[in-house]
């Protein structure tokens, strides 16, 4: 995260078109963290804000692939952001999924604009699934396989139903 910011900062002013990034504006550190540490899990470069302005500022200079949007901002109303960034063409095709603990700001976040709205607290599971949907299926990155999961696990195959459990030879598989 930080060398990301920090190379930019030196002169480059977005990033390179292989990596994709997600720019977070949250304003509380520790959700901020647990965000922060998905993205990089899925093998994307988290961007981080923790106002309205500079969440639009990182926007325009770093143009994220995704944008996920706490709604309750210290400095602006996360609605407002939504406008202000939708105002910029350049900056207005970027999905925004918008998170918040109410869960009545759901329709004036997708009125506005929102392409998706989450509901504090946000499962991890629930926003792997949006960040793989605005991010990972249009592109080249490919999310990070756990060293057991289901693509390491062997393929099925049918069992012989009318042996009993007792007449199957563990030891030997391939014999069943």
């Amino acid at each position: 995260m930080v060398v990301a910011v920090t190379e930019c900062r030196r002169g480059a002013t977005a990033m390179p078109k292989e990596q994709k990034s997600v720019l977070i504006v949250e304003k509380q550190p520790n959700y901020t963290q647990q965000l922060v540490k998905q993205v990089m899990f899925a093998g994307l470069t988290p961007i981080v804000a923790v106002t309205g302005e500079g969440g639009l500022r990182k926007a325009a200079e770093f143009h994220p692939d995704l944008i996920l949007l706490e709604l309750d901002l210290t400095d602006m109303d996360g609605l407002e952001f939504i406008q202000l960034l939708k105002e910029r063409p350049i900056l207005e095709k970027i999905p925004i999924v918008a998170m918040s603990v109410f869960a009545h700001m759901k329709f004036a976040a997708l009125h506005e604009g929102c392409d998706e709205f989450l509901k504090k607290p946000v499962k991890m599971i629930d926003l792997m699934a949006h960040v793989r949907r605005f991010v990972l299926t249009s592109g080249s990155v490919q999310a990070k396989q756990p060293a057991l999961g289901p693509a390491s696990y062997a393929p099925l195959r049918r069992v012989n139903s009318s042996k009993s459990l007792a007449a199957l030879d563990f030891a030997n598989p391939a014999k069943n």
